[in-house]
């Protein structure tokens, strides 16, 4: 499985091939009638454009490697290809998404003012970079857009005031730069902006690591907490009671072990919660309900199961009991969540023989969730973020994994 990192962003693992699987053993909810129901019936946004790479003819004397430069040790990879990692909503009603562009992995970003036509935008041309995670906030009397990544083997941020212009910025590490950290979810607050992410190896142990910026452009790492961070993550962050609460992953990238949440008054010191309901499965993305309480989202530790987790405080965390919405025979997965008006809206997909299907659920309560039909739109789609885009949501990811990753968005409710 190849892992990397992204944020409400989060990391994007890639799947591996599964056996031969049956057809889902989850029946969709009986069509209602008149129109199409949000978070329940998906369309595929109209245009998405794709990287000038995806439509270079190869030379006469070309051959097909299954390594080297622009291969990515699979045969059927080609240049161009793109994952879209996040998407937010700007004050002024547009969107924007991040992501990145293979061979090389470098970072680029689309905008659309309505959801269904998409233009790319530069985000520079620097090699195994990847923006993972947006959020929209104020710097001064400004909006501004953040993303944040890593490039290489050091965090980085960009800043834009539309998501048409963008700005690199370094990020200061606590470590000396010698193990790998990297940004994964950035938060906007009253106070500026808070970033989560980890320090270590690329596929072995994480040690949790926080940053926070006023602006977006200078960050400050939060001091070191060996007990408090370690062995663990940071995936998801949000503003919460007059403070904040993230959650992440425990273990390594290649064998997470549980999932585990921080409550932070300031940004700065955090306090661990090492809940027993956690440590069952991978909790990556998090969200206030409308309701009032937290919800979390991922995946059993095998991804057997998509799993989703409440808590009124951030402290007591209880698991939402299974329900056949969210199992499958394969691997399936929640990956991003979001509030539509007065429900939740929780997106992912499932993974039988080898192609993803894109999916969602939709609660109200945090513990029963409705999943959606399945339509031709979905069909080897993996949604990886959402945001919510009235009167719906709009959710980014790719189509065609693992051998193809074409920058993708769907819709919903369908138009």
């Amino acid at each position: 499985m190849l892992v990397v990192a992204t944020g409400c962003g989060r990391s994007i693992e890639r799947p591996d091939k599964s056996a031969a699987l049956s057809t889902p053993v989850v029946s969709a909810p009986p069509s209602p009638p008149g129109l199409p129901v949000l978070g329940i019936d998906w369309g595929r946004a109209s245009v998405v454009e794709r990287p000038e790479e995806a439509f270079a003819l190869p030379a006469p004397d070309a051959s097909i490697s299954s390594s080297g430069i622009g291969r990515s040790g699979h045969p059927q990879h080609f240049p161009g290809q793109a994952m879209m990692a996040d998407v937010a909503r700007t004050p002024a009603g547009g969107l924007i998404s991040v992501g990145y562009v293979y061979p090389g992995w470098y970072p680029t970003a689309w905008t659309s003012s309505d959801g269904t036509v998409w233009k790319l935008r530069d985000m520079g041309r620097s090699e195994f970079t990847f923006p993972v995670s947006l959020a929209v906030g104020r710097s001064g009397a400004a909006d501004v857009v953040v993303a944040v990544g890593r490039s290489g083997s050091h965090p980085q941020a960009w800043t834009s005031a539309d998501g048409d212009a963008w700005t690199a910025h370094p990020v200061a590490t606590v470590g000396d730069g010698a193990i790998a950290e990297r940004m994964t979810t950035v938060a906007a607050s009253a106070d500026g902006f808070l970033a989560g992410g980890s320090l270590g190896p690329e596929l072995f142990e994480r040690h949790a690591r926080f940053w926070q910026s006023a602006d977006g452009v200078a960050w400050q790492p939060v001091p070191d907490d060996p007990e408090a961070f370690a062995d663990a993550e940071v995936r998801s962050i949000v503003a919460f009671d007059a403070g904040y609460v993230a959650v992440g992953v425990t273990g390594s990238a290649q064998d997470i072990t549980g999932s585990v949440a921080w409550l932070s008054a300031d940004g700065r010191t955090w306090t661990r919660i090492d809940a027993p309901d956690l440590a069952r499965g991978r909790a990556v993305a998090l969200v206030e309900a409308p309701w009032g309480e937290l919800i979390a989202v991922g995946s059993g530790l095998n991804e057997e199961e998509a799993l989703a987790w409440t808590s009124p405080d951030g402290r007591s965390w209880s698991l939402a009991p299974s329900e056949p919405s969210r199992q499958y025979p394969g691997k399936i997965r929640m990956t991003d969540v979001v509030v539509a008006g007065d429900e939740v809206v929780g997106v992912g997909n499932y993974v039988g023989v080898q192609f993803g299907t894109a999916t969602s659920w939709v609660t109200r309560d945090g513990r029963t969730w409705t999943q959606a039909r399945n339509a031709p739109v979905q069909q080897q789609g993996e949604i990886y973020a959402v945001a919510a885009a009235p009167p719906g949501v709009v959710g980014v990811g790719s189509m065609g994994a693992p051998d193809n990753y074409i920058p993708t968005v769907l819709i919903s409710p369908a138009r």
